[in-house]
């Protein structure tokens, strides 16, 4: 069952090229008129395999195969060598000359890891795993053909039937070894390959392998049904495998007892693998038939078949001599143990190399280090004088821009203090004012009440009196309303202590809101606007610093008051300037808002408002 492998897993591997050309007369064609060494490898390559496939002349497949490696020396570029080498090697395998095989692939191998090119390995490792396989090594086969498979993906050459037939033989060893489960796993990947696979015998492949695996089992029946649709299409597409379903075919009839039907299938195989020119498929139809003779009592032509199939086994073993094919393995692995050596040797070499100059670089760098180091102490010497001098200065410096803020702090304060001076003004007039007027009405309450007291008229000079004692309350009232606003004004002149007080904010808010009003009022005579306010009546007092919260709203109050004017300029009477002041209570916090209608902050400026000194004023 090994030699099935043998010449079924070769025969996809021939080029692209084969079905480009068509003819072994346009390959040759091709080949003359070729200009470059490159396109007369690839199409020497395909005559090679194309022989070795298509035609019973395998003195033209080694002639041609062998010009392919003599043309691939000359390239740089050793691709074209190892694919020569792996094409000469299925030649070999497909001629039983295993030796040869194994030697000039173990080649193409060690030539692909030392020029760093997997393109073909999985051809290559095909190649040995099926000599090793043949001798009997099942383990290391197994090894070969699942280093083939870890470079398909790096496979240049191949095609889709180079995965099959990796995954083929695996499955063939496991079927041999007792391990049918795990074989038919591996079939499944080749029948699941040959249905995506445009090559024509892909699904026959396919179902050589079902084949086998059922004629393994002693499923004869299964086995039958397959062999019979694969004989049909061989015979309509002119199959190479057809001698194969035969030889298949005769050992089901053997199972089976079918003797005769059995020598008929057999003598069709070896008939079809005499001008194949393939001693394995005729060496094992002879012993089929050698078999089937015997048990059928004709005993001349089963000796008949007994010599053909002994000499074919000769020829076969001649050219697959064991220990030869051991004695290239052993000088094979001791090449790669050679090299291995030569290359710890040589990475010791390095390594000591490496130790040296690094420990040379360590001292140098040592050296220059501590040059840099004295220097460094001397200059640090010279720079700490020059630093403390420095600090001294920057000391000094601190405590003049100190003093300095102070001045600038109160200079901001007496600044507003004059924004706020005509507003006072105007404040404090109009408590003035009801104190003069309820103080002439009091005059003139005070004379009517001298008078009904002379006539005697007690009940009017009652009402008199009580008149005259609530224009006095309305008096102090007024008075005291014109001594806040002095008190809050100096307040604001007077130099912050930073001291926070419980502030009734409501109240501060309001009195800001009129200053900055009645303020601008007297500036500008046209200056006109509503002004309301929305205070949380609920609102509790809180710590603050009275005069910064104040200066704070004066500026915000101020400058709603001035854009809702500038808008006004611009509108006309159809605006309505209007500036409210609100509180609002929150859960941790006391919210103060001042919201106007005018232009509102332009975009341009938006990310410069909180900038230390940034205005837009003239």
């Amino acid at each position: 069952m090994k030699l099935f492998v043998l010449i079924i897993t070769i025969f996809l591997g021939r080029s692209i090229a084969f079905a480009q050309d068509g003819t072994i007369e346009r390959l040759k064609q091709k080949l003359i008129t070729s200009t470059t060494d490159s396109s007369k490898s690839s199409t020497l390559d395909s005559l090679s395999m194309y022989y070795l496939f298509f035609s019973n002349q395998p003195d033209s497949t080694y002639h041609y195969a062998n010009e392919s490696i003599n043309l691939a020396y000359k390239f740089s570029d050793k691709k074209f060598l190892i694919l020569a080498y792996a094409r000469m090697g299925f030649y070999y395998i497909n001629t039983t000359q295993f030796k040869a095989a194994l030697d000039i692939s173990l080649k193409g191998i060690s030539l692909s890891e030392e020029y760093h090119i997997p393109d073909y390995l999985s051809a290559l490792y095909y190649n040995t795993a099926w000599v090793y396989y043949n001798l009997n090594d099942i383990k290391e086969a197994m090894v070969n053909a699942k280093k083939g498979i870890g470079f398909l993906k790096d496979n240049r050459d191949s095609f889709y039937d180079q995965a099959l037939h990796i995954n083929g033989i695996i499955g063939n060893i496991l079927l041999d070894t007792g391990k049918p489960d795990s074989a038919f796993f591996y079939f499944t990947i080749v029948d699941s390959m040959a249905s995506v696979s445009r090559e024509k015998a892909a699904k026959d492949i396919a179902d050589w392998y079902w084949s086998m695996y059922y004629l393994k089992r002693k499923s004869y029946k299964i086995a039958d049904s397959i062999l019979s649709v694969g004989i049909i299409n061989c015979q309509k597409n002119g199959d190479f495998l057809l001698n194969f379903f035969l030889i298949f075919s005769a050992q089901s009839n053997i199972g089976q007892g079918k003797i005769e039907k059995a020598i008929d299938n057999a003598r069709s195989a070896f008939n079809l693998s005499l001008p194949l020119n393939n001693p394995a498929g005729a060496r094992i139809s002879a012993s089929l038939l050698t078999y089937c003779f015997e048990q059928s009592g004709k005993r001349d032509s089963a000796y008949h078949y007994l010599k053909i199939s002994d000499s074919l086994r000769a020829a076969i073993s001649r050219n697959s001599n064991a220990n030869e094919i051991q004695q290239i393995r052993f000088d094979q692995q001791l090449g790669q143990k050679e090299k291995e050596a030569t290359r710890i040797l040589m990475e010791q070499k390095n390594r000591n190399r490496i130790t040296l100059y690094v420990f040379i670089t360590a001292l140098l760098f040592f050296f220059i280090i501590a040059g840099i180091q004295w220097r460094n102490n001397k200059h640090r010497k010279k720079a700490n004088i020059l630093l403390q001098e420095q600090k001294d200065k920057a000391e000094s410096t601190l405590t003049e821009l100190k003093a300095t803020q102070s001045q600038l702090i109160q200079s901001e304060k007496m600044a507003s203090l004059g924004e706020l001076t005509a507003g006072i003004a105007h404040e404090i007039q109009n408590p003035l004012n009801f104190v003069n007027n309820f103080s002439e009405v009091n005059e003139e309450l005070i004379e009517e009440l001298k008078t009904e007291l002379a006539t005697g008229n007690t009940q009017q000079a009652i009402e008199l009196a009580n008149d005259i004692k609530e224009n006095s309350n309305k008096i102090h009232h007024h008075g005291q309303r014109a001594s806040s606003i002095v008190i809050g004004m100096l307040e604001h002149s007077r130099a912050n202590t930073g001291k926070k007080v419980l502030t009734d904010i409501n109240a501060l808010a309001d009195e800001y809101l009129r200053l900055s009003y009645h303020g601008l009022r007297a500036r500008d005579k046209n200056f006109n606007a509503d002004f309301k306010s929305d205070f949380d009546m609920n609102l509790p007092k809180i710590e603050v610093v009275p005069q910064d919260i104040g200066r704070v709203l004066l500026n915000l109050i101020n400058n709603a008051f001035q854009a809702v004017d500038e808008k006004a300029k611009k509108e006309g009477e159809d605006f309505k300037p209007a500036v409210t002041v609100s509180t609002a209570s929150m859960a941790d916090y006391v919210e103060i808002r001042v919201s106007d209608n005018g232009g509102g902050i332009p975009e341009s400026i938006k990310d410069k408002i909180f900038q230390p000194f940034f205005t837009t004023k003239d």
